[in-house]
């Protein structure tokens, strides 16, 4: 409990530094964002949903959401070294200095990495390339599923994203 509040901590910090004004910020995008934050929803139809905050290589801060497609994650069980495709979704980031950028998921995978038995914590690595407004980027980030036990069924009640924005 006390590593999902950490995350959520950081998260938020995070978060808080990327709404707030950043006179030392270059102009425009930089190269590289380090990104956290967490899932927004269930995911629907194989679609996650995500949103946090990024601290660019350039010194501004930022706010992103993404929402990728991917197959259906029992079709990569943990243990087989099989991934599951990245099939489409949609990616946004808004700079401090007020640069914005959009993009879309081309490709990639959620490759599962480690599971805690019998109703613990997943990991997943995940690797999207994108098109985006200002050229083609990738996202590579962790991906943390927090379980338990609901009624007899293990379910996932929050998950965090880790990782970066590269932008090529």
């Amino acid at each position: 409990m006390r590593r999902i509040l950490g995350l959520v901590s950081v998260t938020a910090m995070l978060m808080v530094a990327a709404t707030a004004s950043n006179a030392g910020a270059a102009t425009g995008f930089s190269s590289v964002y380090v990104v956290a934050g967490v899932e927004t929803s269930i995911p629907t139809n194989n679609t996650s949903t995500f949103a946090g905050g990024a601290l660019g290589s350039g010194g501004d801060s930022a706010v992103w959401k993404a929402s990728v497609a991917h197959a259906a994650l029992s079709s990569c069980p943990f243990g087989t070294n099989a991934s599951c495709a990245i099939t489409g979704g949609s990616f946004s980031l808004k700079s401090s200095n007020g640069a914005q950028l959009a993009g879309s998921f081309t490709g990639g995978s959620v490759t599962p990495i480690s599971q805690q038995t019998p109703c613990g914590k997943q990991v997943f690595g995940v690797s999207g390339a994108l098109a985006t407004t200002s050229g083609p980027a990738t996202f590579t980030a962790t991906l943390t599923h927090f379980r338990t036990f609901l009624f007899g069924t293990c379910v996932a009640y929050f998950a965090t994203v880790t990782g970066s924005l590269r932008r090529a």
